[in-house]
C-alpha cells in the first residue's frame, strides 16, 4: 500500500525503476502538489530517464484523490515532445489505474474539463466511458477518431459531426500544439478508432462524465501495458 496521506506536499519519492520505453529506462516518482486545504489533494506520477547521468523528465500524469470516499479523478497528462510515440502516455495511465486500484480507490473518473480528443479515446480503451451511450447518437459535439493505416503516420485524424464544433476546436491551443488534422470523410488509407464526446462549452451547462465503467477491461489492459514495459 502506498501512503498518499503521509507524503509531504511539493515533495516527490521514488516509486519504481521497473519499467522502460524504447531505449529509455524509467525512474517513476509520485509527487503531492502543494496542499490547498481541500479533501481532494492533487498528485502527480512523473516519469524520468537518465541521460549522461542526469535525471531528465519525460512526462507526467496528474489526478485528484479523495481520501474519505476513496475516489480518484484524472486531470491530465503530458509527454514531452522528444519522448512521444513511445507509448509513455499509456504507461502513465496504467501506473495511475494500478496505483489507485491496488490502494483501494474503487471509483475512478475523468475530470469533466478534459478537452483532448485522443486522450479521451485512449481512456476509453481502458474501459472509461459515459453511462448513457445514446448520447453518441444525439449530441452534436461527437468526434469520430481515425488513424492512418501507415504505422509511421502519427497524425490524429478527427471527423466532426458539427461544423461549428469543428471551427471552435480549431481555435483551441490543443489543436494548435498537437498533430491533429481535420478530415471530412474516412478515406481508404484511414481506419476508424472510436467516437468520443468533447464538449467545448462550459462544463457547468454541458457536462460529460467519463468513468471507469468496465473495471475488468481496465485491469486487463493495465496489466498488459505494464508487462509490455517491464524490464
Amino acid at each position: 500500500m502506498f501512503n498518499f496521506e503521509g507524503l509531504e506536499p511539493d515533495n516527490k519519492i521514488l516509486y519504481s525503476t521497473d519499467y522502460f520505453s524504447g531505449d529509455y529506462n524509467h525512474e517513476i516518482y509520485i509527487k503531492k502538489a502543494i496542499d490547498d486545504g481541500s479533501n481532494k489533494p492533487k498528485f502527480y506520477i512523473r516519469v524520468y530517464t537518465r541521460i549522461n547521468g542526469e535525471l531528465v523528465p519525460q512526462g507526467y500524469i496528474y489526478f485528484y484523490l479523495d481520501y474519505i470516499n476513496r475516489t480518484s479523478d484524472f486531470i491530465g497528462i503530458k509527454v514531452l515532445p522528444e519522448f512521444r510515440n513511445l507509448n509513455i502516455a499509456s504507461l502513465l495511465i496504467s501506473c495511475w489505474i494500478d496505483l489507485c486500484l491496488s490502494n483501494g480507490y474503487k471509483f475512478i473518473g475523468v475530470n469533466h474539463k478534459q478537452r483532448k480528443p485522443f486522450l479521451i479515446y485512449l481512456l476509453k480503451t481502458y474501459g472509461f466511458d459515459i453511462k448513457n451511450k445514446d448520447l453518441y447518437d444525439t449530441r452534436s459535439d461527437v468526434i469520430t477518431i481515425c488513424k492512418s493505416v501507415d504505422p509511421e503516420d502519427y497524425r490524429k485524424l478527427l471527423l466532426f459531426k458539427d461544423r461549428k464544433h469543428e471551427s471552435d476546436f480549431i481555435k483551441t491551443n490543443i489543436y494548435k500544439t498537437d498533430n491533429y488534422e481535420i478530415i471530412h470523410k474516412i478515406e481508404d488509407d484511414m481506419y476508424l478508432l472510436d467516437r468520443i464526446i468533447l464538449p467545448l462549452q462550459s462544463a457547468k451547462t454541458n457536462p460529460i462524465n467519463y468513468k471507469l465503467m468496465d473495471r475488468e477491461l481496465g485491469e486487463i489492459k493495465t496489466q498488459m501495458v505494464l508487462s509490455r514495459h517491464k524490464k
